[in-house]
């Protein structure tokens, strides 16, 4: 699993490489979201080779989604206050990690793991879903690069 899901980060990276995002903001909420995959197919009882490309799907969408955040995220903030942003940012993803290791236990005795896998998905899809429903982060998309204008102006019409 943490070979697939590694292969996956490796994929998502290649395509913040060679992908322009437009939409930012959805790529980042998809991209997330996609953490979810894995957690369903467990909890759905799925073969392992399906768990696989699920947990190589969501490395691919968290790379990309990284990628993406990080583009945004020093594009649209003054560089005087880029270190204490990316901090905070850092520290809101990094967060509810350690917080869902110490709930998964317990949860996991009381409600069983599917249950609590099932949960864990839902969780992290509502939280794709969430922030897509305003209109502010559906819009986020990156300044066209210089590189990018330059070649649209010289380029025949």
């Amino acid at each position: 699993m943490v070979s697939a899901f590694t292969g996956g980060l490796v994929l998502g990276a290649t395509a913040a490489l060679m992908w322009k995002v437009r939409r930012v903001g959805v790529v980042v909420c998809v991209g997330t979201g996609a953490m979810s995959l894995p957690l369903a197919a467990m909890a759905a009882h799925l073969p392992l080779v399906l768990v696989a490309f699920a947990a190589c799907a969501a490395g691919t969408g968290l790379s990309l989604s990284m990628t993406v955040w990080a583009s945004l995220v020093q594009e649209r903030i003054p560089k005087e206050k880029l270190s204490r942003v990316m901090s905070y940012s850092t520290l809101g993803q990094v967060l509810p990690v350690p917080l869902g290791y110490l709930a998964a236990g317990p949860a996991s005795a009381h409600f069983g793991v599917r249950a609590t896998l099932a949960a864990g998905a839902a969780a992290i899809v509502a939280a794709m879903i969430v922030p897509l429903l305003l209109r502010q982060v559906r819009a986020l998309t990156l300044a066209p690069s210089e590189a990018a204008e330059e070649t649209l102006v010289s380029a025949p019409r």
